[in-house]
C-alpha cells in the first residue's frame, strides 16, 4: 500500500513542477484524490509501520482519506494500534496518527474471542498441525497456559 503512496506522490510531484504549482501544497491531494477514485473501501492486512517517512505520512493521509474522500478502512494488525512503529524514529510525531485511528477506528481484538478464526480453514481441511505430549505433566502445562 505504502509503495502505491509513494509512486503516486513521485508522480504528483511531477505533474505538479511541469504545471509550475507549488510542489509541495499539491502532492498529498493529488494522492488522496487517486488512493480514494481506485475505491473508497481500503482493506490493509497486517497492518505494520515500520518506515520512518511513512510514519510522517500517514495522518495526513488517513484523514484527507476519511474526511475529503468519505473513505472506510479495515485492518488487521499483529500489534494494537497503541504499539504500532514502537521504538521507531521520531514515534513523537507518529503519536498524533494513533490518536486519529483511535478516534476513527473501531478496535476489535481477537483476544477477545473465544474462537481464533484464523484456524477455521485449517481445520476443515485437516492441516491443524498435530500436538504431542510426553505425559501428563506436559499435556497439563500446555492446558494451563
Amino acid at each position: 500500500f505504502m509503495a502505491t503512496i509513494h509512486a503516486q506522490m513521485h508522480k504528483a510531484r511531477q505533474d505538479a513542477a511541469q504545471q509550475h504549482v507549488h510542489v509541495s501544497d499539491a502532492v498529498l491531494p493529488a494522492v488522496i484524490r487517486q488512493t480514494a477514485r481506485n475505491g473508497r473501501l481500503l482493506c490493509l492486512d497486517e497492518f505494520q509501520v515500520t518506515d520512518v517517512a511513512d510514519a510522517l505520512i500517514l495522518q495526513r493521509l488517513f484523514t484527507g482519506l476519511w474526511q475529503q474522500e468519505g473513505c472506510i478502512v479495515v485492518a488487521t494488525s499483529n500489534r494494537a494500534p497503541t504499539d504500532l512503529y514502537l521504538g521507531g524514529l521520531q514515534r513523537d510525531r507518529f503519536l498524533p496518527f494513533i490518536d486519529l485511528l483511535q478516534e476513527s477506528c473501531q478496535e476489535v481484538s481477537m483476544w477477545d474471542s473465544a474462537v481464533d478464526y484464523r484456524l477455521i480453514q485449517k481445520v476443515e481441511s485437516g492441516q491443524v498441525p498435530r500436538l504431542w505430549f510426553v505425559g501428563t505433566a506436559g499435556l497439563q502445562k500446555f492446558e494451563d497456559f
